[in-house]
């Protein structure tokens, strides 16, 4: 497959060329949205009096569209970065595995707390991809962890390239994000939260305009790999940068 190829795949794929419906956002909107203030008042005093989570870097964050992308190490990560980001949350879209969203209770709290996009990584995850484009494409932000997969401790597994697909083929920048010991405050398999200092620290965006240009003259995975391992690295700096604070 050629480079013009794999870029046409890719963006045939998340139908970038076909009419953007005018209702896309509706269907992620559930009615549950109607509990958010409640759910992050609830929030508020967990991270901000038994947790005491401390954000940084949020003037970073560009106006959307844009994808958000942070390690993941805890069912909380999305939460505490939702909470992070006071009103602006309402223009995130995360992408949520469907071994959490099709268990019924974790879905009712994912759509209390998020407006929320299924992703099978099993069997079909080009619906999301679209999905996504389309959230993108409508003005509003994508939120995804692109390891895949919970770490479950400090360690940021590698990122997959899909992110970088994602990326490149809209336009978007790329938003680093490192969550600190969530996986300390709410490991895998607890119900109940641990008081242990939490923080999320937003990096500056990544912007496309280089990886689409060096698009013409490599190959479009190899660019869609180089794009996945910066985002990485951005996220492991901003994890070194806060253990040096």
């Amino acid at each position: 497959m050629t480079d013009l190829d794999t870029s046409g795949y890719w963006r045939k794929r998340l139908a970038l060329d076909d009419p953007l419906p005018s209702d896309i956002l509706k269907k992620y909107r559930s009615l549950y949205r109607f509990f958010r203030p409640i759910f992050f008042a609830i929030m508020n005093l967990l991270f901000g009096f038994y947790c005491k989570e401390k954000v940084y870097g949020i003037d970073n964050l560009p106006k959307p569209p844009y994808i958000m992308a942070a390690n993941h190490a805890s069912s909380l990560d999305f939460v505490a970065v939702a909470w992070a980001m006071g009103k602006r949350k309402e223009e995130l879209y995360p992408i949520a595995t469907k071994l959490f969203y099709d268990f019924g209770f974790a879905r009712f709290w994912m759509k209390v707390a998020a407006n929320v996009v299924r992703i099978d990584t099993v069997e079909d995850f080009f619906p999301a991809l679209r999905a996504a484009a389309q959230i993108l494409r409508a003005g509003k932000a994508v939120y995804i962890h692109p390891e895949g997969m919970r770490s479950n401790n400090a360690r940021i597994l590698p990122f997959r390239p899909g992110v970088g697909v994602l990326a490149v083929e809209t336009g978007v920048p790329l938003v680093p994000v490192y969550i600190g010991n969530s996986w300390k405050v709410l490991p895998p398999g607890s119900i109940f939260p641990f008081p242990y200092p939490l923080s999320v620290t937003f990096g500056k965006p990544i912007e496309m305009g280089p990886y689409i240009e060096q698009k013409k003259t490599e190959q479009a995975y190899d660019v869609y790999k180089n794009v996945a391992e910066e985002l990485r690295r951005r996220v492991i700096s901003l994890q070194e940068e806060l253990q040096a604070r």
